[in-house]
């Protein structure tokens, strides 16, 4: 589940070319932005550099469909929007403060995890930080990102 909680204009949803075939990351999950300015899936090989959300849908209604058919879907392109997501979006221990990053870690591609509690290293993008813990899911809001070196 993703759900924006900051009211935001078009300016700050951009529409990146992806591969049709290949991309499976759903709403809520972040996907790396790659040398041409596409975005694909974050692979469990290596960070990042540059990583944004993906908020467009890839399902069989009409209208979300269209986009990634045509080999686009949108991400979130700015920082400060407040965002909740549930499991889908986020893994691992994540408590209030907790600044966060895309993983790598198999089977968690893409979602965000806390830098305190990940186990993964390597040179990340900090992307957002925790503002609300539940008990099934989490509220951040996004950052100007800074690159961390996790050991």
């Amino acid at each position: 589940m993703l759900e924006i909680l900051t009211h935001f204009n078009k300016l700050d949803r951009v529409s990146r070319k992806i591969d049709p075939d290949n991309f499976t990351a759903i709403p809520g999950i972040w996907a790396e932005v790659e040398d041409a300015g596409s975005i694909a899936n974050i692979t469990t090989d290596t960070p990042a550099p540059i990583n944004k959300l993906v908020i467009g849908n890839r399902s069989d209604n009409i209208y979300e469909s269209h986009d990634t058919s045509v080999g686009r879907i949108a991400t979130m392109e700015t920082i400060g929007v407040r965002i909740k997501v549930d499991s889908e979006g986020y893994d691992g221990t994540v408590n209030k403060g907790d600044l966060l990053v895309p993983s790598t870690a198999t089977g968690s591609e893409g979602k965000l995890v806390s830098v305190i509690e990940t186990a993964e290293t390597g040179a990340y993008e900090q992307v957002a930080r925790a503002e609300e813990v539940g008990t099934d899911y989490i509220v951040y809001k996004t950052i100007s990102p800074v690159m961390v070196t996790l050991s």
